[in-house]
């Protein structure tokens, strides 16, 4: 039987040494609050040792060293503080893996709560010790005392040994002795103490030596004939620290002759000596059972009849902390403000924090600490909130726990529900209906109506009772559709919905026709609630599904649902029509089939009215022309005054190329698989990727950093996004995640036979891209058939609409109207970091994809895919920042302007700048030296070009960027190295906007985009294998593979084969492939395509664009670079607001527009870069290496200051005087030089300017005379 010794429910403290020979230890459930390190030392055989729930803080080094049979330790529910003085036993952990030990970390607050099992040494931030101060060389008489100091740092705080020449110096506590603080001294100094001293301090990190000092000893008679000397000091005191209780020695020791006399002051008073308090014969002071008075000055008087000296130290008492005021009680209603305030005293100054219920107190952004954590202050109180609120003030010596109760008064929480739902309804046009929505929730719940997703204010069309249902009122036959009614509050929510039918008194058309159009509409409306269901109202588990992530930001909101909904409904029903009168026919581009044939003008213009197609067809008049001359619209629209639609959102894609469908006007290519190709069939999108496309190795780019790709994406989110499908199930209800079959809106991607990853499944799901009415089948309504197009939901400008939003509604919503100052919302402030993005509310997107990981939701931006991958999110937060920055000064430049105008100059800035860095910095990387040529200098605005997104750059020449991913993210602090939390891997990136908060902030993610190579593209080495067989592993029965998304996206959207292409960019043709030996040539790869393809005219756009070889000076191929160059041409050339265009900016504005520069935006909206390359897209090793911030050239917005409008609200000289206080300025004289010097640029172009157009007349003189 073993033995054990219980000693429960105690207060022992310290723990000193326990008897010997015992198997067990039960020490648990004590007051222990330290541990000798001695205190183990006597039992050799014992097993296990109990001492969790104690108050035990640190283990000294060593404690279990003499415990070899230890095999059970229990340190759980301790307050264990895990700094570098713990390295030692996770070191010990790693040697005995034979041994349990449970602990978990309590401080620092980075590894709250992580097990110590778990620690790595690269989790402590331990410091080598380094010598601060060394030993001096000293002369001292025989028999006399000496001291010799040594200053070290450390984490954890070094250890000090001496050594007397080399060898270590025994310490006897009689003739040495090392003082608390390291120092050396040294007793009744004989011959033999004559040598070279010196100081290691050492820990577990390493050790340190100091430099040497000599100690040289004087015998009294060769100083018998000195003269008579003034005291000099040998031995000063030193600054003190020392606990209550303790003891301390303030050493001082003086030459001269005759010998001083040594007395003390404290305070500048003469000391009291008392039984505490004395005197040693060597001069020093000894002050036993430490007080807290006796803390203060002390100074040491050295005195003979030559002279006198003083030197002075303090002692700093560390006392405990205890509290001045504790929290108290508090009662309060639901959805009121309560503060606590804990004010405590210490020596040092302790700190506070708070914890709810024993957990760490999360910071959100409805919970604020203020005054050095002093005051806690909760908004809006909610029923979660209540509880037991403690507040620790703890420092060095200790800590004091005061706890205050919150109650909040509240009544019996009832979840919402609804009790009387509405039902699918029958109604005539012109009458009225009214759809119940009767509900029962406490506290009161929100009651909200939709219509096919998109929500219902009240209007004289429509309105919604007090008890929540809804009455529509003068019924027309587009009131057709699928109403839903929401209920919710902070405890849940509930939601119910019905179909109603709006009859016409004479019902148009044919029964079938009829029934085709209902049996569509409530086909597609289930479909969609099903989908939106699925991925907004799922809230079965704790872990959000990362691919429902994925979806919810590519899925339409309510005006683009709009848009989409109507042309599947239209598509929809002319299926029916066809299945039910039976003649559906092939329809080719060489003989079309036409519905007109079977269906009247009448019926179809039924189809188009009821579904809404025509909806989108709806003109802008562009009629507010004092707002379009000089801001862009939202949307995009009213660029081009002759063509408003032209580049607008939620608009179709541009066509180069005529499409190609499997059956002329809509099914993808592939669609059949009965059906050639050149006489071969098309291989499957996920066989090119496994045999061409991806790869295992990685190499490094010797030039360019991982910033390049992602402001490759950065740029992406602001000019296209296609419209997926507005369900994710085919219209007969089966998932498209479960199901292989081919059945709109379903397009999966089949797994070859053999396929090195996936052998459970035969398909990877995906689901093809939404058709804009007016294309594919619902061409039919405008009278000639037109093949399908894609819609784009943003615009094609580059506009920064990623940041502002691509219609109206998001783009208030992201705004801050509760003032004047035109800023954009911002979300919680860390200490030491600027504002994040604001985070979604109670009907936002849940980026929560684990509550055990995390509890931080989605940030909220301009776009929706703002938190689809870590990095993106750090862009999106930096230019949130660099609006409101400009902002800010032209607010105070133009104290005058209102919100608007401040907001709207501050947009097109942004929009300029992002212009700039593209064009100027970022576009001569990718097309090279040809390219740019290609490309040319901006002349002026083309009204006749279309600048709208072409369908081949956003599906595959914008995704050359995807070769130039890395799979690891790095993250880099301050001095530029890793930080606590290590690197990231690509698929930890995705979903993960929590990083942000918790892990450091956006600066050590855009640390390692400017220091760190992008992966190089070779031959065979194309998309990691990260991006092809492991996205969004974790969600997905079958991981997604980003090669064959491309590829089959591209088929989707009728995206002509890569040959075609060719012919379009002039590029010499070819018919088999050898002849593609010029652009790839490598042979292997080449030979490969054959076996996969067949025939060369089958290969996809974007796979034979990405294999090229890149052009000298560029990153993409001679494809690319042309289709890239056709598309920035007209974004550029076709965009009114472009920054060039005079009519734009002032030409001094655009001049300093002309210092943007990335780089002096991340320094500007960084947490705390200042050091940088002087282009972000460039490794510091090929250009200057990293720079201060200080030294990259600003933009000065003083050149933005409204003189004009300032003059009628007072003055220019009083806004010449705000500007000067409240910006940073020059004096007049350096101001006046800057205009001077605008003047001179300004003459110097116009005088360019007329000898250009002089040439330019004397050429067409010439030319004429010659005619």
């Amino acid at each position: 039987m073993k033995n054990n010794l219980k000693l429960l429910v105690n207060e022992l403290r310290p723990l000193d040494r326990l008897l010997r020979n015992k198997s067990g230890r039960y020490l648990h459930i004590n007051e222990i609050h330290q541990i000798d390190p001695q205190t183990f030392s006597n039992l050799p055989r014992l097993e296990r040792l109990y001492l969790h729930n104690n108050h035990i803080k640190r283990i000294p080094a060593g404690s279990f060293s003499a415990m070899p049979k230890l095999r059970k330790l229990r340190l759980d529910s301790n307050a264990l503080i895990c700094d570098c003085s713990m390295l030692w036993l996770v070191k010990m952990m790693a040697q005995h893996n034979d041994m349990y030990i449970d602990a978990t970390c309590y401080q620092p607050a980075r590894v709250t709560g992580m097990p110590l099992s778990i620690m790595e040494e690269r989790d402590f931030e331990c410091k080598i010790p380094e010598i601060q101060k060394d030993p001096e060389d000293i002369t001292v008489n025989f028999g006399e005392a000496a001291m010799f100091t040594c200053v070290v740092t450390g984490d954890p705080t070094p250890d000090i040994i001496w050594l007397r020449d080399s060898n270590e110096i025994p310490i006897d506590g009689t003739r040495y002795e090392v003082m608390e603080n390291g120092t050396l001294m040294l007793h009744d100094i004989t011959d033999v103490d004559t040598g070279y001293f010196e100081c290691m301090a050492k820990n577990p990190v390493g050790e340190v030596h100091s430099k040497p000092a000599k100690m040289t000893v004087q015998h009294k008679r060769d100083s018998a004939n000195l003269q008579k000397a003034a005291p000099v000091f040998t031995v000063r005191p030193q600054k003190q620290f020392a606990k209550l209780d303790q003891s301390i020695n303030f050493d001082c020791a003086a030459n001269g002759h005759p010998k001083p006399h040594v007395a003390w002051l404290f305070n500048g008073e003469r000391i009291l000596l008392n039984e505490r308090i004395s005197i040693r014969s060597n001069g020093s002071i000894f002050i036993d059972d430490i007080q807290e008075s006796d803390a203060g000055l002390y100074t040491c008087l050295a005195e003979n009849i030559n002279g006198k000296v003083n030197a002075s130290a303090t002692l700093e008492v560390m006392v405990p902390p205890t509290f001045i005021l504790e929290p108290h009680n508090k009662t309060v209603r639901l959805g009121d403000d309560v503060e606590f305030i804990c004010t405590a005293k210490g020596v040092p100054k302790p700190l506070i924090n708070w914890f709810r219920n024993t957990l760490v107190l999360p910071l959100t952004e409805n919970i604020i600490l203020s005054n050095e954590n002093q005051n806690l202050t909760i908004l809006s109180v909610t029923a979660d909130d209540e509880g037991i609120y403690h507040c620790r003030a703890e420092n060095a010596e200790g800590y004091v726990e005061g706890s205050a109760f919150l109650t909040v008064e509240n009544y019996e929480i009832i979840r919402p529900r609804i009790v009387l739902k509405p039902e699918d309804t029958d109604a005539y046009r012109e009458s009225s209906v009214q759809l119940p929505c009767e509900i029962e929730s406490e506290p009161p719940a929100t009651v909200e109506w939709r219509k096919d997703g998109s929500y219902l204010d009240d209007s004289r069309k429509h309105s919604i009772t007090i008890i929540g249902s809804l009455i529509l009122h003068n019924l027309t036959l587009r009131d057709t559709g699928r109403y839903e009614c929401s209920v919710f509050n902070e405890y849940g929510r509930d939601t119910a919905s019905a179909f109603l039918t709006v009859k016409d008194r004479v019902i148009p058309g044919d029964e079938y026709v009829n029934i085709a159009l209902t049996e569509a509409t409530r086909d597609v409306d289930l479909a969609i609630e099903r989908t939106m269901d699925e991925l907004f109202n799922n809230n079965n588990t704790s872990k959000t599904d990362i691919s429902r992530l994925y979806r919810i930001t590519s899925f339409p909101n309510a005006p683009a649902r709009e848009v989409a909904r109507a042309a599947e409904i239209y598509e929809r029903t002319l299926d029916k029509v066809r299945d039910f009168i039976q003649s559906g026919h092939k329809v080719t581009s060489a003989e079309p089939f036409l519905y007109q044939n079977v269906l009247s003008n009448q019926h179809l213009e039924v189809i188009a009215r009821l579904s809404g197609c025509v909806a989108h067809r709806d003109k802008n008049e562009c009629s507010d022309m004092c707002y379009h001359s000089k801001y862009r619209s939202y949307d995009g629209s009213c660029n081009n005054f002759a063509h408003p639609t032209w580049g607008s959102s939620l608009s179709g894609f541009r066509r180069i190329l005529f499409p190609i469908y499997e059956n002329g006007f809509s099914q993808p290519v592939g669609w059949n698989k009965d059906i050639k190709y050149n006489g071969f069939s098309l291989p499957s999108a996920r066989l090119v990727s496994t045999s061409i496309i991806t790869t295992d190795d990685i190499s490094e780019d010797q030039q360019l950093t991982h910033m390049v790709m992602q402001w490759g994406q950065w740029l992406d989110h602001d000019l296209d996004h296609a419209l997926p499908s507005v369900s994710s199930q085919t219209w007969d209800g089966v998932d498209c995640k479960k199901t292989c079959a081919y059945a709109a809106p379903c397009f999966p991607i089949d797994v070859p036979p053999n396929d090195p990853r996936i052998t459970n499944r035969r398909c990877i799901d995906f689901i093809r891209t939404s058709a804009v009415c007016g294309s594919g089948m619902t061409s039919v309504l405008f009278g000639t058939l037109q093949p399908r197009e894609q819609i784009n939901q943003l615009t094609s400008f580059i506009d920064a609409s990623q940041v502002y939003g691509f219609e109206k509604s998001v783009a208030e919503d992201l705004r801050d109207l509760t003032n004047e100052n035109g800023l954009l919302r911002v979300g919680v402030t860390f200490p030491g970091r600027k504002p994040l993005l604001p985070t979604v509310g109670i009907n936002g997107m849940d980026c929560r994809r684990n509550l055990d990981e995390s509890n931080r939701n989605c940030f909220v931006a301009g776009d929706i895919r703002a938190n689809e991958q870590i990095g993106l999110a750090a862009m999106h937060t930096i230019w949130m920042r660099e609006h409101n920055r400009i902002a800010i000064q032209l607010k105070v430049l133009n104290p005058f302007w209102d919100g608007d105008r401040v907001y709207h100059e501050a947009r097109k800035i942004v929009g300029a700048q992002i212009q700039i860095i593209t064009y100027e910095h970022w576009l001569p990387i990718i097309l090279g030296a040809e390219g740019i040529k290609q490309l040319g200098q901006y002349k002026e605005y083309d009204p006749n070009l279309n600048p709208s997104v072409s369908n081949v750059f956003a599906t595959a020449a914008l995704r050359f960027g995807h070769s130039m991913i890395n799979p690891l993210l790095h993250r880099y602090d301050e001095n530029f190295e890793p930080i606590a939390e290590g690197h990231l891997l690509l698929r930890h990136a995705f979903f993960s906007p929590w990083r942000l908060v918790d892990e450091g902030g956006v600066d050590p993610l855009l640390r390692g985009m400017f220091t760190t190579p992008a992966k190089l593209k070779t031959p065979t080495q194309n998309l990691n294998s990260e991006l092809t067989e492991k996205l969004f592993y974790s969600a997905h029965a079958v991981a997604l593979d980003l090669a064959a998304i491309n590829i089959q996206r591209s088929r989707d959207h009728g995206i002509p084969p890569y040959t075609k292409w060719r012919q379009f960019c002039n590029m010499s043709e070819v018919n088999d492939f050898d002849d593609l030996a010029g652009e790839i040539t490598d042979e292997t790869v080449r030979n490969k395509l054959k076996e996969l393809y067949g025939s060369v005219h089958n290969i996809d756009v974007w796979v034979g664009g990405i294999l090229e070889n890149q052009v000298e000076g560029g990153k993409v191929g001679p494809l690319f670079r042309c289709l890239l160059v056709e598309q920035f041409q007209r974004l550029r050339d076709g965009d009114r607001f472009w920054y060039e265009n005079p009519s734009v900016f002032k030409p001094d504005q655009l001049r300093q527009l002309k210092e943007t520069s990335l780089a002096r935006i991340l320094c500007d909206n960084g947490d705390n870069i200042d050091t940088i390359g002087e282009n972000v897209f460039l490794l510091p090793e090929v250009q200057d290496g990293l720079v201060s911030c200080e030294d990259l050239p600003s933009m000065d917005l003083r050149y933005w200051a409204d003189c004009e409008t300032c003059g009628e609200n007072g003055g220019l000289e009083r806004a010449k005087r705000r500007a000067r206080r409240d910006t940073e300025t020059d004096d007049d004289i350096l101001i006046d030089e800057a205009r001077i010097n605008g003047l001179e640029d300004s003459q110097h172009e116009m005088e360019n300017t007329i000898a250009s157009l002089k040439k330019r007349i004397e050429y067409l003189e010439e030319t004429c005379k010659a005619d």
